[in-house]
């Protein structure tokens, strides 16, 4: 019910196996169709203790329920930025919000990104410079984005648009030599506080997760799925993309929590959020064979604030296209049952 609408406006499908636009802005948020934006960048697969790196930042506020962190509002919604930016050895120091005015800056086209003292990304397409600091060491990367791109949502009339480049990263992680795949991705939209008027209700979005794994030198692999009030699934899909393939979408895929940590995690809106310790993801090719197959084990790293949840890492093994696999993934997760 809610799906079926959705694919009418939408033309993320119709962009599959297409290259990256170079011409596509990243500027942050600079209208009513554009006032808020997202900007990551998700790194999995790091040697332990770190594991994963993430950044997931939202300028401006989206007006979205699972997204909604508005206790970190300080002047007003579009003035906010919001940072969760860790590795699995960051126990503190992973969550900030901002003053967009008084302590960010950012270029109009988007080619310098600064959140406070924090994170500094520059660069324009195909290379970026990512420098976060943090009192458990500084990560410094040279990222090299390919033209291999998903699109996850573009909806007519640019309401809403969400798409994830496959990148090719270097530097170092508190002081170790890293190197390997990752992600650079970018969104905006239309928020509620972009409305004119004085009440702005949060759109009720209830669950979202997101994966990113790499399953070998140059293949990744992306999940997603939102559900909707009731249950109701919005969007569920894997993405598939590498170094020499721009990549295919597989709807029919499933996301299932086998298991649950026996203590819910607290967020400082007040919420106890219960978290997964075991989960399995499936999805089937277009002849409906089994494409991956896989069991995830979280970590129990999660750092707060992928809006009104968290990140984290997690061990997975299973196959994919009939070859085992098994590495550390990148999850975000929300569950505001």
């Amino acid at each position: 019910m809610v799906a079926f609408p959705l694919n009418l406006i939408d033309r993320a499908s119709s962009r599959i196996g297409r290259p990256f636009d170079p011409s596509t802005s990243l500027a942050p948020p600079h209208g009513p169709r554009s006032s808020w934006v997202h900007y990551g960048v998700m790194v999995p697969g790091l040697p332990a203790p770190h594991r994963t790196f993430g950044v997931m930042a939202i300028v401006g506020t989206p007006g979205v329920a699972i997204f909604a962190n508005d206790q970190g509002i300080t002047t007003s919604p579009r003035d906010t930025a919001y940072l969760v930016s860790a590795t699995s050895a960051m126990s503190a120091d992973t969550f900030h919000t901002y003053s967009i005015e008084r302590e960010c800056a950012f270029a109009d086209d988007g080619s310098s990104l600064r959140f406070g003292d924090d994170l500094l990304i520059e660069g324009t397409y195909p290379n970026f410079d990512l420098t976060r600091r943090h009192p458990g060491g500084d990560v410094v990367l040279r990222i090299a984005a390919t033209d291999k791109v998903s699109h996850f949502i573009d909806l007519r009339g640019g309401l809403y648009s969400h798409w994830s480049l496959l990148c090719e990263y270097e530097g170092t992680v508190a002081g170790e030599a890293a190197s390997g795949l990752c992600t650079f991705e970018y969104a905006r939209g239309v928020g509620m506080h972009a409305l004119p008027s004085p009440i702005h209700p949060s759109i009720p979005a209830r669950f979202f997760t997101y994966h990113v794994l790499n399953v070998d030198d140059s293949t990744q692999i992306l999940f997603t799925e939102v559900h909707g009030p009731g249950g109701i699934v919005i969007a569920r899909s894997t993405y598939v993309r590498g170094l020499d393939d721009h990549g295919s979408a597989y709807p029919d895929s499933t996301f299932a929590v086998t298991k649950y940590d026996d203590i819910s995690l607290p967020t400082p809106s007040g919420r106890r959020m219960r978290m997964p310790s075991q989960f399995t993801l499936a999805t089937r090719d277009k002849a409906g064979q089994p494409l991956l197959e896989l069991e995830g084990n979280p970590h129990s790293d999660w750092a707060y604030g992928l809006g009104a949840g968290f990140v984290g890492s997690y061990q997975f093994d299973g196959t994919f296209a009939g070859k085992p696999i098994s590495g550390t993934g990148y999850i975000e997760y929300i569950d505001l049952a």
